[in-house]
């Protein structure tokens, strides 16, 4: 199993891993934890028990790649990583002259629990990531639905991570497209 140590600010040790059918109850948890603020930034799928557990039992039929940080047996941290690309990501990106391509270019969605923000864990978790998925032969790594305008504290976070604001779009909110070559 693909799995590496990563600290936080303060120096506390966890582990970013691929997720597993054992994570069901662990991931179910996580997603019930989250705020409302929380909840509100992340859009790719439902957070809730129930879907924890479609998640894991499905995991061998899944097309993306999913990444926990772990903390013991609790799960602080979630990322999809996709390499199929969803059509609305493909158009918006063509329209900015850049081609996406399946395989090459990974949709990303993360999410850190609300106790666990601003501790370092997503940086970390980031740069083994952007490691692992250079490794795999991606050349790109792009925000799945891009990142709410109003959510300064993620736009900053990726531009330090290397990620470039793209045109924006709207939907409930006005969402920056971001992409980040590896």
């Amino acid at each position: 199993m693909q799995q590496f140590p990563i600290k936080a600010k303060d120096g506390q040790d966890f582990l970013l891993r691929l997720l597993n059918q054992q994570d069901a109850v662990s991931l179910g948890a996580f997603f019930v934890a989250l705020s409302e603020a929380s909840r509100s930034r992340f859009g790719p799928h439902p957070l809730s028990s129930e879907y924890a557990r479609h998640l894991c039992e499905a995991l061998a039929d899944d097309s993306a790649q999913r990444w926990v940080i772990a903390e013991g047996a609790a799960i602080v941290g979630y990322f999809i990583f996709e390499r199929k690309i969803l059509e609305p990501e493909y158009q918006r990106y063509y329209v900015q002259g850049v081609s996406l391509q399946a395989e090459l270019d990974v949709i990303l969605a993360p999410c850190i629990a609300d106790d666990y923000q601003n501790a370092g864990l997503a940086m970390a978790a980031m740069q083994s990531l952007m490691t692992e998925f250079k490794r795999q032969g991606a050349r790109s790594l792009v925000l799945m639905g891009g990142t709410q305008q109003s959510n300064h504290r993620a736009r900053h976070f990726y531009q330090r991570c290397g990620f470039v604001e793209y045109g924006g779009f709207q939907t409930d909110v006005y969402n920056i497209d971001m992409r980040l070559s590896l």
